[in-house]
């Protein structure tokens, strides 16, 4: 489907060569599968990127997983930007073969497809479809004109409000998704698919997003029921999905995803207990994780401004991790800043104060989660936890979970300083303290392991800080990382 502006000297070469289809594909068109597969997928950091433009490899994937035999296809595919190692080759190579893209010596796989184009792609599939283009920038001699005027009549595709079609604009991957679902007469279950989306399925897409219910019928494999009323899935294994692991409210009820994004079932989750569905049940007013080791940054280390490392630390242990290595080697080891943004690691020395308070020696949650997951074989129970409400720390504490909580010293009001932080100012907390935050009580208020035991060197310096002093800190701040079991 190359876009073609040529003369008209030239026109019969390139129908020869770049426009002829196999044989087969004129009036048999490959069939589409009738199973309602899952024909989108996420990327590997659990985003869909819903508004990023489709590409040309990505239409191809999209198109090959619908079809019922993708491989019975025997025309030529001579491209050579095609690379066989590449992830996209097969199914760009699999629909040349069967003439849904035209065979040429280039496919531009990482181009963005046009609209134009990836409607030519879906008519191919139906070729007895017909319709007429009534767009201003579709003239009747446009190569697509036929194709875009088949799409429209069978709804499958809008022009804009000014009454033009955008042949050469590209469309998002939302977008792509809505067309494939109009053409393949999907409309998703809105009760199950509110629920995956509402479970974290993709980082970037929430019910808040216009084409979540697209999005998700686009990506869980599911027998699909339809009536007047919409569409009902059956056999939906979400043991087979991946979630974004946390506590979830979805429609009223409240789920827990474990931190390898499996949804948790029949199980019991620290002051919850999970039903089959992974429905969750309060059973218990209060949680504190057992079993917290405590670790001074003073005793014996004098990590006097490393309170991150040393509470991150004790939660570690408490997890399973890092049991052969020592609080000195994780406190030394932590990544430090080239700069002084607290994003790319530790501003500082942890060992050495900044007596002028110009340098704001911390390092953020991000770093420190990134850091504090190598050292949990593979897995990441750790994860950047700013910007969470009170009540989504109280449920994360209720499940057994703990957070490395960016509080304030002495529990002292937040002091705020004009920081440089890579030539820019930033009005940070200047009396800025980590502790680790493991246990929640409605009466007590919040379990705290405080690395910083000034005035009780020698002590374990564990406590119950009452809600009325915690609560009113983290909400100004809400910074923090969390440590899930």
């Amino acid at each position: 489907m190359m876009k073609r502006m040529i003369s008209l000297g030239m026109a019969l070469s390139v129908l020869l060569s770049l426009l002829a289809l196999p044989a087969q594909a004129v009036g048999n068109a490959p069939a589409l599968t009738a199973d309602h597969v899952q024909y989108m997928q996420g990327f590997p950091n659990g985003t869909f990127r819903p508004n990023t433009q489709l590409t040309r490899a990505q239409a191809a994937q999209m198109v090959v997983r619908l079809l019922e035999d993708p491989e019975s296809g025997l025309g030529d595919c001579s491209y050579e930007d095609v690379p066989q190692d590449q992830w996209y080759a097969p199914a760009v190579t699999a629909l040349c073969r069967l003439g849904l893209f035209d065979d040429g010596t280039a496919f531009r796989p990482d181009d963005i497809i046009t609209r134009a184009e990836f409607v030519d792609l879906l008519v191919r599939l139906q070729p007895e479809a017909s319709g007429t283009a009534d767009f201003s920038d579709v003239p009747a001699h446009h190569w697509a004109a036929e194709q875009i005027g088949a799409a429209v009549s069978l709804g499958w595709i809008n022009g804009y409000p000014n009454g033009t079609f955008g042949p050469e604009k590209g469309l998002t991957r939302a977008e792509a998704c809505t067309v494939i679902n109009r053409m393949t007469d999907r409309v998703g279950d809105e009760s199950l698919a509110r629920q995956v989306i509402g479970l974290g399925l993709y980082a970037d897409v929430t019910l808040k997003h216009w084409a979540w219910q697209t999005i998700a019928e686009a990506s869980v494999s599911h027998e699909g029921l339809t009536d007047i009323g919409g569409e009902q899935w059956e056999e939906v294994d979400l043991a087979a999905l991946t979630f974004a692991p946390g506590i979830h409210t979805v429609d009223g009820d409240l789920y827990c995803v474990d931190r390898f994004g499996q949804l948790v079932t029949n199980a019991a989750v620290g002051a919850y207990v999970a039903d089959e569905n992974g429905v969750l049940t309060q059973i218990a007013s209060s949680y504190q994780m057992p079993d917290v080791p405590y670790f001074s940054q003073i005793d014996d280390l004098y990590a006097w401004v490393g309170c991150e490392s040393v509470a991150t630390f004790s939660g570690l242990r408490a997890l399973g991790y890092a049991q052969d290595v020592t609080l000195r080697t994780f406190v030394t080891d932590q990544p430090r800043s080239p700069t002084t943004d607290p994003e790319k690691g530790f501003v500082g020395d942890p060992y050495v104060p900044d007596p002028s308070k110009k340098t704001r020696t911390t390092i953020y949650p991000a770093k420190l989660a990134q850091y504090t997951n190598s050292y949990c074989g593979g897995e990441t129970p750790c994860a950047d936890f700013r910007g969470a409400t009170i009540q989504e720390l109280q449920q994360e504490l209720l499940a057994g979970n703990c957070v490395v909580g960016y509080m304030t010293l002495w529990w002292k009001a937040p002091i705020y300083r004009n920081y440089n932080i890579e030539g820019t100012t930033q009005r940070l907390v200047s009396n800025n303290h980590a502790v680790l935050v493991c246990g929640y009580d409605p009466a007590k208020g919040y379990y705290i392991s405080d690395p910083y035991n000034y005035y009780n060197r020698g002590e374990v310096y564990q406590y119950w800080e009452p809600a009325s002093v915690f609560e009113p800190i983290w909400n100004e701040r809400q910074v923090g990382m969390i440590m899930r079991h």
